[in-house]
């Protein structure tokens, strides 16, 4: 008996281990399925997709606030540098094509494909279900192809020109805009370009000084108007929509009212230059590639004469400021800082030129539109303004914000010198003297007389007073070009306390009408040039043989070898060449796939799904029945 119970012992064990190695391998594999569901669970989780979601719609609220695709500096001086290399770092500078925003899309599109496993059912009913979730699946991934494949760049074509690459625009490591070059795997050659452009427009503008008021009026033949806020009249009587004035130099006077001399200027034997300077006017000629200029000057006193002939006669600059009924002259140094005595403005001078918008160095400007730019300190604080010397009506109608501060310059013209400058001089006493001056230093002086030529220095020129008027006018007639639109023109009538006065006024002139008082002031100006349209023939070359070509313009592009050629701009000044934009979008495909496939699905959904559920139903009544 004994040994029957040792016998046993061990089986009952043996029973027991068995048992437990069954239960522990049950328990593994349950725990493996366990993890398995809960990865699958998460995957189907409708609330991963509400986090999603709205992940997402913070993720586009962030890239519309935060200005996107700009350069480190530039998100540092508006963010600061702290936040400019945080947005760096985590792509919220580039949200939309970032990487982690491409992430959520494919973290999406895997949401829905385990939702639509999960949910379906084996039916033909649930076919709109698995169609529309199929769909939203592909336009996700479309979306996902665009940003991380697509391609979009630009390039300029000239006319009569071709080309074979693009540029796209990147932001590189240092935070700065930088271009890469990109190949085509075709030609893009520009044919010709075509600018269409809408009849210009012109408007009648009054000023009146006393008002500080500018007021657009109707251009209408025949019609009296008031010029409103004031006591003026205008009446236009005519127009010519192509008008050009011829003027005949006549003197009207053997007094010196506006002395003036007929000057040619000599190379070679042959007359390079000739023109009327006048002395209270257009006073000097410049020959920018000889470099020599021609000055006529009348002095109405022997010593003011006798003070010319012996100096170079160059002015200092400076600038007037009026203020509470009192005028500060300060010179114009640069960078040095004024006070004006007795309030809490101050005036710093920034930088002169001799020819405003004129981009090249000083020395190589002529003294056509000389302009001060000063900086104005104050309460409000400060005010940087450009200030014309030539043009002081310019003032009035762009005022300052401090509006009680009145600005002129004078003598930046006066300060110019070419290297080789004639002046002709004369007096009221009928003194003439010829002065060369090379270098700013006198080399020669000596009298001029009518119809004689005088040698300038080593120059290899010479110089001629052919004529001289006391009293220079000009006899004027305004006559017909063309029945085109071309240089307008109105003949006004303004009435006033002086009385009526007329005027031709050129939509071309620089300078406005004044009226006799000098305090309304009309001018004819363009309201603008507006572009109907810009087309670029375009032909493509494939292995040196054309394949495609067509007209294109804005929204009408050309498509080739799933590339988009789009019109995007054009040379403002010259228009011969032509801004093309090069698009590449693979995900396209892809998405118009999903959009009509959604389609479809909402047809089944709210039309073929229904009547089968009618049929269905029929069938079960017929088949209880």
């Amino acid at each position: 008996m004994e040994n029957v119970k040792q016998n046993k012992t061990p089986a009952v064990i043996g029973i027991k281990k068995d048992n437990n190695n069954q239960a522990n391998q049950g328990q593994s594999d349950r725990s493996e399925r366990g993890d398995s569901n809960k990865v699958w669970q998460f995957f189907c989780s409708v609330k991963l997709a509400v986090v999603i979601i709205l992940v997402m719609v913070v993720a586009c609220i962030i890239g519309t606030v935060i200005l996107q695709e700009k350069t480190l500096d530039e998100y540092t001086a508006r963010y600061g540098y702290g936040l400019a290399t945080f947005f760096k770092v985590t792509q919220l500078n580039n949200v939309f094509h970032s990487y982690w925003f491409s992430f959520l899309l494919l973290l999406m599109c895997a949401n829905l494909i385990c939702c639509t496993i999960k949910r379906w059912r084996n039916t033909i009913l649930q076919t709109g279900f698995v169609l529309t979730h199929i769909s939203i699946v592909l336009i996700l991934t479309g979306g996902v192809v665009k940003l991380q494949l697509g391609i979009k760049g630009g390039v300029n074509v000239y006319e009569g020109k071709s080309v074979d690459y693009f540029l796209t625009q990147i932001i590189n490591r240092q935070g700065k805009i930088d271009y890469i070059k990109k190949s085509l795997p075709f030609t893009i050659v520009l044919d010709d370009f075509i600018l269409e452009k809408n009849e210009p427009k012109f408007q009648l503008v009054s000023y009146v000084k006393s008002k500080d008021r500018q007021k657009v009026l109707e251009a209408v033949i025949g019609k009296r108007q008031k010029v409103p806020g004031s006591d003026y009249k205008i009446k236009v009587l005519d127009y010519i929509p192509d008008a050009e004035l011829k003027q005949e130099p006549i003197n009207t006077s053997d007094t010196p009212e506006n002395p003036a001399a007929f000057v040619k200027l000599f190379g070679s034997e042959k007359i390079t230059a000739e023109g009327w300077l006048l002395a209270y006017g257009h006073n000097s000629y410049d020959d920018r590639k000889q470099n020599i200029r021609i000055e006529y000057n009348w002095y109405p006193s022997q010593q003011e004469f006798d003070n010319a002939v012996n100096s170079i006669g160059t002015t200092q600059a400076k600038l007037s400021i009026a203020v509470s009924g009192k005028s500060f002259d300060f010179p114009l140094e640069l960078n040095k800082t004024f006070k004006i005595e007795g309030t809490d403005y101050s005036v710093r001078f920034l930088q002169y030129v001799l020819n405003y918008g004129d981009r090249r160095p000083l020395e190589e400007q002529l003294p056509d539109n000389p302009a001060a730019q000063i900086e104005i300190n104050g309460a409000e604080g400060p005010e940087t303004r450009w200030v014309f010397e030539k043009f002081p009506d310019w003032e009035k109608m762009h005022p300052s914000k401090y509006k009680d501060l009145k600005f002129t310059c004078d003598g930046i013209a006066n300060s110019y010198m070419a290297k080789n400058t004639v002046k002709v001089l004369q007096s009221s006493e009928g003194k003439k003297t010829i002065v060369y001056i090379k270098d700013r230093r006198i080399v020669e002086a000596y009298p001029w007389e009518l119809e004689k030529k005088y040698t300038i220095g080593d120059t290899g020129h010479q110089v001629m007073v052919a004529n001289y008027f006391p009293s220079f006018d000009f006899k004027k007639e305004v006559v017909k070009k063309s029945d085109q639109i071309g240089t307008p023109a109105v003949f006004v009538e303004m009435e006033g306390p002086n009385g009526k006065v007329s005027d031709w006024i050129f939509s071309n002139t620089q300078y406005a009408t004044w009226y006799s008082d000098n305090n309304l002031a009309l001018v004819y100006e363009s309201t603008g040039e507006s572009v109907k349209h810009f087309i670029s023939n375009l032909r493509i070359l494939d292995n040196g043989k054309t394949v495609a070509e067509k007209s294109i313009k804005v929204n009408d592009p050309l498509e080739y070898n799933g590339y988009v050629i789009y019109q995007s701009s054009y040379d403002p000044e010259a228009g011969n060449y032509s801004g093309l934009q090069i698009v590449k979008d693979p995900g396209i495909p892809i998405v118009y796939t999903g959009f009509g496939i959604l389609c479809f699905g909402v047809v089944f959904i709210f039309y073929i799904k229904p009547f089968l559920k009618k049929k269905q139903k029929k069938e079960v009544k017929v088949a209880e029945g």
